[in-house]
């Protein structure tokens, strides 16, 4: 996804030269975009005009608008669906009803930075409660209850793997890339002998006798000696 200085967002894929899909999404430029990590089905986008709003990915429709005081720097969306709004030094963090449910009539949880310091960036931490703020005073860890995932998926996503299985699950990822009947034993070939071609088996038979005439020849030649 990329936002434009126009108010549209376009959806893109690598193996096309032009956006599959152009929304109008704000009355100004686009100044931040998040997904939803949990199926990619929702984003959220922040313009210039002071509006917040979420659109469905799967109908390209407009789900819920928000105002904000300010135009939005920045916002995420955590695994469990809150969504988080930075602009000028606070942040809002609305919860999971701002986007999937009926629309949320105020913040889950309204926070400022020490001394107005700007915030220029926000996400969340992957399995964790925690919000991350990156501002002109420097770093801030905000504890955002119900915000991460608690049960995850090793199999998916390991958040305490080790290089080890770092490294396998790099190979498995690799390996589900490739076409099945390039990586896999053919079951009808496995046990067969492939036929020589008529003429190689003529030279191999043609090779064969000379070899056995010249042994007979040579158990003459040495008989002869002897005698």
């Amino acid at each position: 996804l990329c936002g434009h200085g126009n108010g549209v967002v376009t959806l893109w894929s690598p193996n096309m030269g032009t956006p599959l899909v152009k929304m109008l999404a704000h009355r100004g430029p686009i100044r931040a975009i998040a997904i939803d990590p949990k199926d990619g089905r929702y984003v959220a986008t922040a313009g210039a005009d002071s509006q917040v709003k979420v659109f469905d990915l799967r109908t390209y429709k407009e789900v819920h608008s928000y105002f904000s005081a300010a135009p939005a720097t920045c916002v995420d969306i955590s695994q469990r669906g809150m969504l988080a709004v930075c602009y000028g030094g606070r942040t809002q963090v609305w919860d999971a009803s701002a986007i999937r449910g009926a629309k949320a009539q105020s913040p889950y949880l309204n926070h400022a930075t020490a001394a107005g310091a700007k915030i220029s960036d926000c996400r969340f931490c992957p399995y964790d409660d925690a919000l991350g703020l990156g501002h002109s005073s420097g770093f801030s860890n905000l504890i955002v209850p119900g915000a991460g995932e608690p049960n995850y998926d090793s199999m998916v996503a390991n958040p305490f793997e080790t290089r080890n299985q770092r490294r396998e699950q790099e190979v498995a990822q690799l390996m589900d890339k490739l076409d099945p009947e390039t990586i896999q034993l053919d079951g009808d070939g496995v046990g067969k002998i492939r036929a020589a071609p008529k003429e190689v088996q003529k030279e191999r038979r043609e090779a064969a006798l000379a070899a056995q005439l010249g042994k007979r020849e040579k158990a003459r030649e040495k008989n002869a000696e002897k005698s």
